[in-house]
């Protein structure tokens, strides 16, 4: 699949077959995220792949959690970030978000379903609270979100965008 039709068609998938996603599929997913750029390239990312069945579900146990589907998911991989790899914090959750950008549009190149679930919630710290501590977290690794990752067992439907002419500016802020 081309780039351009892999980013226009990435779309996403919330509901998954039972069916474990090979090794060798999970590393490419973590090399495209490590491929993604980033602040002076401080790269502070960190992967967590998780494929127990317990621990997916401890993730959804808790109840402010609204993304249960992440459940059914045969891998999930946790995107954060390791505060002591970065020389400029302020651009950690941007970065983090570029890699987990790069393992969505892979997923969609190798015909897998993924969705991008935030990991932390201002309204609801109990979510990122469970994540750490069923992830053993330390201080210096925060969550940003986790990416449910399965053989597709839906069809996505339209996605509805807003038109390029209210998005789309040219020189100035409202020039359309």
């Amino acid at each position: 699949m081309d780039a351009i039709k892999c980013i226009n068609t990435r779309r996403s998938i919330r509901k998954y077959k039972n069916k474990k996603i090979p090794a060798d599929i999970i590393k490419q997913l973590i090399t495209a995220g490590s491929n993604a750029p980033s602040s002076m390239n401080d790269q502070p990312w960190v992967f967590i792949t998780i494929t127990k069945r317990q621990t997916i579900a401890n993730l959804t146990k808790v109840k402010a959690q609204l993304s249960k589907f992440i459940g059914t998911a045969p891998l999930i991989i946790a995107c954060c970030y390791d505060e002591t790899k970065s020389r400029s914090k302020a651009h950690n959750l941007e970065n983090v978000a570029l890699a987990a950008e790069n393992i969505l549009l892979t997923c969609n190149a190798l015909k897998l379903g993924a969705c991008y679930v935030t990991a932390f919630d201002s309204r609801f710290p109990e979510i990122e609270k469970s994540i750490i501590k069923e992830l053993k977290l330390p201080k210096n690794v925060k969550p940003v979100c986790l990416i449910s990752i399965g053989y597709p067992d839906q069809k996505p439907g339209i996605k509805k965008m807003r038109p390029l002419k209210e998005i789309w500016n040219k020189e100035y802020y409202g020039s359309n």
